[in-house]
């Protein structure tokens, strides 16, 4: 056998196992996720239990919507894209940034500046490991570390969470819901399963449940620092999937949103679309805050 002939033969092999480590990464996340929840309710952590179930419904459903949905024309791809980054963004500003400057403006403000580099220099030194077929992408990464991050901070203020309450619970739809989306679309760019998406649903619960039972309470400036990252990485993660146009050459598109230098019609529809995102993210807050 030749070299190239043995180098497509190893090439084909590896692109059959990373899908294959995607599954079983997915498949252990879902078990230990589980064992988790089993845990915080023999603990005495229901109400935490709960909160992390519902987070991690409401990213399924981010999954399913863009498994199921039916976005396959590129104006649909790129409405698809804006509404959920303009979503995740709002979220990220509107959310989570008061929970970061509320209890230390300063540190809150650096850790949202530092959690953004961080999601940046994820994404941009993930691209350095593209070529060893790893069964995670960039995406995924990041909204693990984001995931985390949030779960963190619930389990160390714990006894400070609030019921699961129709605003709460729309606070944790309202960008669990487009990160699982977005989350679903990048794997799909990049050949992976949906099953990985599994990593970030469950990394909540995963990082909240054991720290509620083995963490006291923490200072307000850690609590800052932890939302702070949380919002940061999160803010990118919303900020790269935006669906953006560049002329010159042969056009550029964020994700897998085409955007033709000649188009401009994509442009209009590419700023409408983050706007709307927005737009309902706030008005389905603004009608729950007044029941």
């Amino acid at each position: 056998m030749g070299n190239s002939e043995a180098s497509v033969s190893h090439s084909g092999e590896v692109s059959k196992i990373r899908p294959s480590l995607a599954r079983a990464i997915g498949g252990v996340a879902v078990v230990a996720f589980g064992g988790v929840l089993v845990g915080g309710y023999i603990a005495g952590r229901e109400k935490l239990a709960g909160i992390v179930l519902f987070g991690f419904l409401a990213m399924v459903a981010g999954v399913a919507l863009q498994r199921y949905g039916q976005f396959t024309t590129p104006r649909q791809k790129l409405w698809a894209y804006g509404l959920a980054s303009g979503a995740m963004l709002a979220s990220a500003a509107a959310l989570l940034a008061p929970k970061a400057i509320g209890p230390h403006p300063k540190y809150g403000g650096f850790a949202i500046a530092f959690g953004y580099l961080l999601g940046y220099a994820g994404h941009e030194l993930g691209h350095l490991f593209t070529h060893q077929e790893l069964p995670v992408n960039a995406t995924v990464s990041e909204l693990t570390l984001h995931a985390t991050m949030a779960g963190s901070i619930m389990g160390v203020v714990y006894g400070t969470l609030p019921s699961l309450t129709p605003l709460f619970g729309y606070g944790i739809v309202a960008h669990k819901l487009p990160a699982g989306f977005g989350g679903a679309e990048a794997l799909d760019r990049d050949g992976l399963p949906v099953w990985v998406m599994a990593l970030p649903a469950a990394a909540v619960g995963l990082a909240a449940v054991p720290l509620s039972l083995a963490t006291p309470d923490l200072g307000p400036i850690v609590r800052a620092v932890f939302y702070g990252v949380s919002t940061g990485v999160f803010a990118h993660v919303a900020l790269d999937m935006i669906p953006e146009c560049t002329g010159g050459g042969a056009g550029h598109g964020h994700g897998t949103v085409s955007c033709d230098p000649h188009a401009d019609r994509n442009r209009h529809h590419a700023v409408a679309s983050t706007v709307a995102g927005a737009g309902v993210l706030f008005v389905a807050w603004q009608l729950l805050a007044a029941l």
